[in-house]
């Protein structure tokens, strides 16, 4: 029997090879959408990835709500700071796994508001962290809460780090992001987070979702899911306990296209802290500021600034740091 040819001697694709590959093209084009399964339920934070099969766009989505809430009771934040710190943290998310998986990103708000600066930290596997400066800062008692300043990120990957900025132009949080996305990575993406909080302070969801334009995305494309989306009814909604992943809806972000769920994380607040790393930054201080520290009797208490997580380093710790040779 012999053996197909798909390339002649010039190494140029045959007609048979060229029929095979538009026969392969069109099966996959008329296949079913794929998922990964199963989907954790609608209790459990999570992040998936989707993308259109001849590569116009991607799609991600993410629940954040326990995360949220939990850095939320760490932080003691207000009503109003917990809702401007979940879209923070949702749609730092988002970014961080549409640009790499990969990669610890971290973004900050640097402004002239009352809620001073707000931090995000998120890394791989769905681990994230936050921190708020003034955490009982409320919007009625100067009608805002974020003021004139800067979105900074830092993308960082195997010990090398990349930092931009751009001003907080726009509505709030969705925007200052897609702006950073635009300006500082030039992708043109939209990015919607929906964040809700009840009087008491209780998260009721932290969702949030992206859509970004890939090379092969044409004007088109764009326009076809910016019409698709202006009939779609919030994510919230879309979430369900027969349909954590919101797959309904995501379908019909993008009817009109082929595409699959192509991977999934579980997102979760962590903490990086430990005594070691405290007392690492502490053992960096100067020599002088290490011996004040150690006069007094009590223990010297350390707190992460992200999880509060306290840690006691008795004097006599100290002392032993100035005693060893330099």
């Amino acid at each position: 029997m012999s053996k197909r040819r798909y390339f002649d001697h010039d190494g140029v694709p045959t007609a048979e090879a060229v029929q095979l590959l538009a026969e392969r093209r069109a099966q996959r084009a008329a296949a079913p959408t794929t998922y990964v399964d199963p989907p954790p339920p609608v209790q459990c934070d999570t992040l998936w990835r989707g993308l259109l099969r001849d590569g116009q766009a991607r799609v991600l989505v993410v629940r954040a709500t326990v995360a949220v809430q939990e850095a939320a009771r760490r932080l003691g934040t207000s009503v109003d700071a917990t809702r401007l710190l979940g879209e923070l943290m949702v749609g730092t998310l988002l970014v961080r796994s549409a640009l790499n998986p990969d990669e610890r990103l971290q973004t900050y708000l640097e402004h002239h508001g009352p809620v001073g600066k707000v931090a995000v930290d998120a890394w791989q596997a769905g681990g994230i962290r936050a921190y708020v400066a003034r955490p009982a800062a409320l919007r009625a008692e100067t009608g805002f809460l974020v003021g004139e300043g800067s979105l900074h990120v830092s993308r960082t990957l195997a010990a090398k780090s990349y930092s931009s900025a751009v001003e907080l132009d726009g509505d709030g949080v969705d925007d200052y992001l897609m702006n950073y996305l635009l300006e500082s990575e030039q992708i043109l993406s939209l990015v919607k987070t929906e964040v809700s909080v009840d009087a008491a302070g209780a998260v009721g969801h932290a969702l949030g979702y992206l859509v970004q334009v890939m090379p092969e995305g044409t004007r088109e494309d764009i326009a076809h899911i910016t019409a698709n989306l202006e009939v779609l009814p919030p994510l919230h909604e879309g979430m369900a306990e027969d349909d954590p992943d919101g797959r309904a809806w995501a379908a019909a972000l993008v009817q009109g296209f082929a595409w699959d769920q192509v991977a999934r994380e579980e997102v979760a607040f962590r903490c990086r802290c430990s005594r070691d790393r405290m007392l690492s930054m502490l053992s960096s201080l100067p020599a002088r500021e290490i011996a004040e520290l150690s006069t007094g009797s009590e223990p010297l208490e350390l707190v992460c600034d992200y999880c509060r997580a306290s840690y006691a380093v008795k004097p006599r710790e100290l002392k032993a740091w100035l005693a060893e040779p330099s």
